[in-house]
């Protein structure tokens, strides 16, 4: 009897690779070069990066506002200014033998000066302001934080994924390689008179069950690295070759850091509360001085000197009496914004207490699994080769054979999903008490 495999699997044993094509060398990665990679390339942490840069540049833009203002200014106007027509001078001119067009022909006026501002007194308005930016600079740093933990301990999980679909895949193709073994072997007993029809049966049935689970295996291993490669700012067709990472080492639970979520909703809440003096500040009087020095002339041979040259200085103080209730509305809307704050630092602590209660207790369940995965392992590894004498000595059939290769296989399937497993909870642990994964 003849196999036919599926119509993928002929195309992908006939088709030849196309001319010129080039094998690409993996680029391998161990968890360590992985995360190092990730926090240099992703593009997610390089966002988070560029929001603490526009908050520093905000700091800046702020102080700015506290500091003297200097603005040099050359001005050429030629004007004709008829106003003088209108007034009573105009209608007696006439008396004194000026004709109108002589009051009002173009003139020209060249100005160059230079103008000085600077805020005075603003009650704290303008060093609060400032306050606040680098509150907002602190802000984004505990933000970036959030994002890089995040965006490790992604890679960290997606690099787990990547080990356990290749587990997975190499556990399939052992099966498949098995059965195909089976099949030639039930074959040539079948001629030596020592199988049966069923025996032959049995194991073709078992190689054509296995097939689609390789396909889907494979599909598999090569969503995990697409996934992989995107979380390291890769091409999403980048192979890899990722090295093997055993057990975790054991020891005593690790000493947290404060989750930078929590400290980032303290800091906005404090944020908000240097708000409440800001909008305080502007219902009160405020005092700016003014300074300009130039010269002023109608011909450019008279400029920069004397007697062209002008000056001012005005202290000017700007009291707000009514402001249709906009700082009224302000307050209010800080005050709720400050309160949503506080109930989500509220929510998150609590959150962030069950989450590491909970990462605890999956820690000791996977220790417990992985042990009993391991001793299982053991056994059935003990099982097959029982299996194979007495398959050997004509005790038992092919099938029972074939069960007992595949309780084999799942059970070393079952022991390296454990193993990973405990890497996960590890992570886990480690991500619920704000650190990196290694």
């Amino acid at each position: 009897m003849l196999l036919i495999f599926p119509p993928a699997l002929q195309a992908q044993a006939l088709t030849p690779p196309p001319e010129g094509a080039k094998a690409q060398t993996p680029l391998s990665l161990d968890l360590s070069g992985a995360l190092t990679r990730a926090r240099n390339e992703n593009p997610m942490l390089r966002a988070a990066k560029a929001r603490v840069e526009e908050r520093r540049g905000l700091i800046t833009s702020t102080r700015a506002d506290a500091l003297p203002q200097l603005t040099l200014v050359g001005d050429f106007t030629r004007a004709r200014d008829v106003s003088i027509l209108n007034s009573g001078f105009a209608d007696s001119a006439a008396a004194f033998g000026l004709s109108p067009n002589s009051l009002v022909g173009a003139r020209s006026i060249y100005t160059g000066q230079a103008n000085l501002t600077q805020p005075l007194f603003y009650w704290g308005k303008l060093g609060t302001a400032i306050d606040i930016a680098k509150m907002g600079e602190q802000e984004a740093s505990f933000g970036f934080t959030t994002s890089e933990l995040d965006i490790l301990h992604g890679v960290a999980k997606a690099y787990l994924g990547v080990l356990s679909a290749q587990a997975e895949r190499e556990v399939i193709e052992s099966r498949r390689s098995t059965a195909e073994q089976f099949v030639s072997d039930v074959k040539a007993k079948l001629e030596a008179q020592t199988a049966t029809e069923l025996d032959r049966l049995r194991a073709e049935s078992e190689l054509l069950a296995v097939i689609p689970e390789a396909l889907q295996a494979e599909a598999q291993v090569k969503r995990a690295l697409e996934v992989l490669n995107g979380q390291l700012g890769l091409d999403p067709k980048t192979p890899l070759a990722l090295s093997q990472l055993g057990l975790p080492e054991t020891g005593p639970k690790p000493a947290g850091n404060e989750r930078s979520e929590l400290a980032q909703l303290r800091q906005q809440e404090a944020m908000y509360r240097a708000n409440e003096k800001i909008i305080t500040s502007d219902l009160r009087p405020k005092f700016d001085l003014s300074a300009s020095y130039g010269y002023q002339a109608g011909k450019t041979e008279n400029l920069w000197k004397e007697p062209y040259d002008t000056w001012k200085v005005s202290v000017t103080m700007k009291f707000p009496i009514f402001d249709g209730l906009r700082s009224s509305g302000k307050r209010a809307q800080n005050t709720a914004q400050l309160e949503q704050v506080k109930q989500a630092r509220i929510d998150r602590e609590r959150s962030v207490a069950i989450e590491q209660s909970t990462a605890d207790r999956e820690l000791e369940k996977t220790i417990a699994l992985n042990e009993a995965a391991r001793r299982a392992h053991d056994a059935a590894v003990e099982a097959l080769r029982m299996s194979r004498e007495s398959f050997e000595q004509g005790l038992i059939t092919s099938l029972d054979l074939l069960q007992a290769e595949r309780a084999e296989r799942q059970a070393e399937s079952q022991r390296r999903r454990a193993e990973l497993g405990l890497w996960s909870a590890r992570f886990d642990q480690r991500r619920s008490l704000g650190l990196p994964p290694l």
